[in-house]
C-alpha cells in the first residue's frame, strides 16, 4: 500500500469540489439556507426543476455581488453556471465564500446539503 505524503492529500477546498448534482442544484440549496430571512432568498430545487428557476438563482447571486451566466457544456450536454466577481471568473467554491462574507455567515456543508 502506498503511503500518502502531505503534498498528495486533498485539501478541504479540494474536497468541497467533489460533490454530486449540478452546480445550479447545489447553488439553490446553498443560497436557500444562506439567504434565509433576506428579500433575495431563493427556493430550493432538485436537478429536474432547478433550470426552470434560473433567473431566481441569478438574482440571488447578484444580491451578494456575484454575476452569473448560464453556459452550455457540450461535453456533458447540459448547462452549468459561470461565476464572476468584479468581472473576474471564479470557481463555484470561491463564489460561495464571497457570498458568506457578504452575508456575514459561514455555513458548513451539512447546514445546507441535505
Amino acid at each position: 500500500m502506498m503511503k500518502l505524503e502531505n503534498e498528495n492529500k486533498l485539501t478541504e477546498e479540494d474536497l468541497e469540489q467533489v460533490v454530486g448534482g449540478n452546480n445550479m442544484e447545489q447553488d439553490s440549496k446553498f443560497l436557500n439556507v444562506l439567504l434565509r430571512g433576506r428579500p433575495e432568498h431563493c427556493g430550493r430545487w432538485g436537478s429536474f426543476t432547478v433550470a426552470d428557476h434560473w433567473w431566481e438563482l441569478h438574482d440571488a447571486w447578484r444580491s451578494v455581488g456575484v454575476d452569473t451566466q448560464k453556459e452550455y457544456d457540450g461535453y456533458f450536454g447540459g448547462y452549468e453556471v459561470a461565476y464572476y466577481i468584479d468581472g473576474k471568473r471564479v470557481r463555484q467554491f470561491d463564489a460561495w465564500i464571497h457570498a458568506e462574507k457578504v452575508v456575514g455567515k459561514h455555513l458548513k456543508r451539512a447546514d445546507w446539503d441535505w
